[in-house]
């Protein structure tokens, strides 16, 4: 008899469940398409704090036979990727450079000498005269960083070829000429001078983790929408839940299989839900055609069920604690922004004050969204699964616990 009411209540739960989202398909729909939008907007936003306006550099070359090749030596150089996000060159006499620095018009100049190729070719050290404005803005003071950059960069190339020039001149024996190893050594660090932009990016360290700006706000909007979805099952909890529940509990159906049953039921329409979000993600990428470097797998889909399962114990825990409905789902959204903020999902949790960045690390929120991004876009730690599940557990039993005493109450 037992199984038969186990049975009936669980489809009853899913009937009732099924007419709160018929209900409220619209108004999910619009929470949805807002919150998305708000996660674009703050993604776009963060994008390009990281942009900076670019600085006019004057090129100061000589009138020489020497001028030809300078300009190809810094067209070069201002095809590199790290120059040109910062950096426009133009070419100018000396005077115009410097009239141009004090005007404001031009952010900096170099000046280079007319035996400047002869000397590089023969060892002479004769430096280029960098001309910078005394009071500078951002954007100068980014290419004055990577003009330290690359003086530290050549000073350490022409270390090494020093290095073996005193070796020789020293008398020690090499296993190759002098000029093998000194042309070597100006390769190589030719070589990662001119592909810089790639050791940065192999050692980059970003507020974003490994994400990328984009996959940040996908996995952050993502957890949001399904934590809002939550409001959906409030209408499982309504005023008279309690006088049913008593009824239930004389058939042998008590608050841990009812509890158990509403987590599952809740735990399937989340995933659903899932799975609905990730198809309008793909559909959205293959129109506008963004890559976020994610692909719908079979291997996701344990991650969303425990993505779900975790979800669902919060919200049978938030419903269980009064008798209000409309008091519970006001604590669920309270609670949800809140979470938003100082878990990271609005900003990462690296701008924001220590206080918070403590108490976010210690908010559920911070979790779901983590292991969102792992599910999407790489790969699920082990530490973040067993988070997800104890999340779940400790929020459903304590759901549960609220549900007893209600019954006995």
């Amino acid at each position: 008899m037992s199984k038969n009411y186990l049975r009936e209540y669980i489809r009853i739960e899913y009937k009732r469940m099924l007419k709160s989202f018929g209900h409220m398909l619209l108004s999910i729909m619009v929470m949805a398409l807002v919150i998305g939008l708000g996660m674009a907007g703050i993604g776009f936003i963060m994008t390009h704090l990281t942009d900076y306006e670019k600085v006019t550099v004057a090129m100061v070359l000589p009138e020489s036979d020497e001028t030809d090749t300078l300009r190809a030596l810094s067209t070069l150089i201002q095809m590199q990727e790290s120059v040109d996000e910062i950096a426009t060159f133009t070419y100018l006499s000396r005077q115009e450079a410097e009239e141009g620095i004090k005007d404001g018009s031009i952010q900096a100049a170099i000046i280079l000498g007319d035996t400047f190729i002869n000397d590089v070719m023969t060892g002479i050290n004769t430096p280029a005269i960098v001309l910078l404005p005394s009071d500078t803005e951002l954007n100068t003071e980014v290419f004055h960083e990577e003009v330290r950059n690359g003086i530290s960069l050549i000073r350490t190339g022409e270390a090494g070829i020093y290095s073996v020039t005193d070796t020789w001149i020293s008398g020690y024996e090499m296993v190759i000429s002098r000029s093998d190893m000194e042309n070597l050594l100006t390769d190589l660090f030719t070589s990662k001078a001119l592909d810089r932009s790639g050791v940065i990016d192999e050692f980059s360290v970003s507020a974003f983790g490994e994400d990328s700006i984009m996959q940040y706000y996908v996995a952050s909007g993502y957890a949001m929408i399904l934590l809002f979805f939550g409001l959906m099952f409030g209408n499982l909890y309504a005023g008279n839940d309690i006088t049913v529940r008593k009824k239930l509990r004389v058939n042998g159906l008590g608050a841990v299989k009812t509890g158990i049953v509403r987590i599952l039921v809740m735990t399937s329409m989340v995933f659903i839900i899932s799975i609905m979000m990730i198809c309008m993600i793909l559909i959205y990428t293959k129109v506008s055609g963004i890559s976020l470097g994610f692909y719908f797998e079979p291997a996701i889909i344990p991650g969303l069920l425990l993505i779900a399962f975790s979800l669902s114990g919060f919200f049978h825990f938030i419903y269980s604690l009064s008798n209000i409905e409309a008091q519970n789902a006001m604590i669920l959204i309270l609670s949800a922004i809140l979470m938003a903020f100082m878990s990271g999902c609005i900003f990462p949790m690296a701008f924001l004050p220590e206080a918070f960045q403590k108490a976010g690390m210690l908010m559920p929120m911070r979790m779901w969204r983590t292991g969102l991004s792992q599910i999407l876009f790489s790969y699920q730690s082990f530490e973040n699964v067993m988070w997800l599940f104890i999340i779940g557990l400790i929020f459903g039993t304590g759901g549960i616990i609220c549900q007893i005493r209600k019954i006995h109450s």
